[in-house]
């Protein structure tokens, strides 16, 4: 039985990047617990996007747009402080001249593995995640019980999840919370004529509404919140 559910990840260590969907974040924990030869055991760039809902996943899925989109809001997020750091990576020439010189190359390092890079990495100090969905309440919190980090550069230590809790009885806000002026956007949905009349809240864009989020194949036009 699916009940109303809100969800919180509460955090031991600040968080890098961005919060993940909960959709993808689901399908990731039970992908697990699939055989290589399944569809949606595994899935990259180079390959075909797998079919649409092909992991089973403890939250309710409706379609809209004609994308089956998970019943889940985005990730709340409330940062007490926030920072950016850098990482990077350059190919160590410093003893190149000790080379014989017949045994000395030209290396672009612009490409490929010697490419050269300095990135910047936002660093949020973050209590908690909250995110809002419809699903069985059990089987949501087993789930996420394997997951024990979030955001990006978890092997350096960054978000790391201190414990999951996940509540019944939550308002119905995983799609949409009434506002004052209208209907409220709380998640990325396909555009088009499905949507309430009165939404406010968003902005258009181009991009993923149900996992992988990262495969060029998942994108369309949509509205995000704002």
């Amino acid at each position: 039985m699916s009940d109303r559910l809100r969800i919180v990840a509460r955090l031991a260590s600040p968080l890098a990047g961005e919060a993940p969907e909960l959709d993808a974040l689901l399908e990731w924990a039970m992908s697990a617990h699939h055989k290589k030869d399944e569809p949606g055991y595994k899935v990259d760039r180079k390959f075909a996007a797998p079919e649409l809902a092909a992991l089973p996943i403890p939250i309710l899925r409706r379609t809209i747009g004609g994308w089956p989109v998970g019943c889940c809001s985005s990730p709340i997020v409330a940062a007490e402080a926030e920072t950016v750091e850098h990482f990077g990576k350059r190919l160590s020439v410093e003893n190149a001249r000790l080379l014989d010189p017949d045994n000395r190359r030209v290396v672009a390092t612009t490409n490929s593995w010697t490419k050269s890079y300095r990135l910047p990495l936002r660093i949020r100090a973050v209590d908690r995640i909250v995110w809002f969905a419809i699903g069985e309440r059990r089987s949501v919190q087993h789930t996420l019980k394997q997951v024990r980090a979030l955001g990006q550069k978890v092997s350096d230590g960054y978000g790391r999840v201190a414990s999951w809790e996940v509540e019944s009885g939550a308002p119905d806000v995983c799609w949409f919370a009434d506002g004052p002026h209208g209907r409220v956007l709380m998640r990325s949905l396909p555009a088009g004529d499905e949507l309430p009349k009165n939404l406010v809240g968003y902005r258009t864009d181009f991009g993923p509404v149900c996992p992988p989020y990262w495969h060029h194949e998942r994108y369309c036009e949509r509205v995000v919140p704002c």
